[in-house]
């Protein structure tokens, strides 16, 4: 950075436009080189996942459970996922608060009480999101018994 400063002063002082645009233009060209490259690692480490069953998989196992618990509660506090769970409450809470900062998961505040829900939900009583939840929940209460 303090070599671009210093090469831009240079180059104000000379009173050359042209080397200025030019330079400035080289330097656009490095950036959007950059940004593709860190986009094409992103994608590597984070691939677009159409299948909904695996989506819910790539939450980890370790908070998956209370996902499947507000999901079939369909809106409830941590409290209530904790009932369902048989979890501790601040455990519960903890896991629900990283649920919704990673997107999966809404939340409302009435009163003192925190109510979440499933973000991804749409009008439907049943959206999609839900209905893969259920479905995985239903392949694994089959296997596991």
């Amino acid at each position: 950075m303090h070599k671009l400063k210093l090469k831009l002063i240079t180059m104000i002082r000379a009173e050359d436009s042209n080397n200025i645009y030019r330079y400035l233009d080289e330097f656009n060209g490095r950036l959007d080189s950059l940004e593709q490259r860190i986009s094409n690692i992103e994608s590597r480490f984070n691939p677009v996942v159409e299948d909904k069953m695996a989506l819910f998989l790539t939450v980890p196992d370790t908070i998956r459970k209370s996902l499947f618990a507000v999901s079939h509660l369909e809106r409830g506090t941590a409290n209530e996922v904790s009932a369902f769970t048989g979890r501790h409450r601040s455990i519960e809470n903890k896991y629900l608060n990283e649920l919704v900062r990673s997107g999966w998961l809404g939340r409302d505040r009435v009163g003192k009480k925190v109510y979440y829900f499933l973000k991804k939900a749409v009008d439907s009583p049943k959206s999609e999101y839900h209905s893969a939840v259920d479905e995985l929940e239903d392949k694994l209460e089959s296997l596991l018994g």
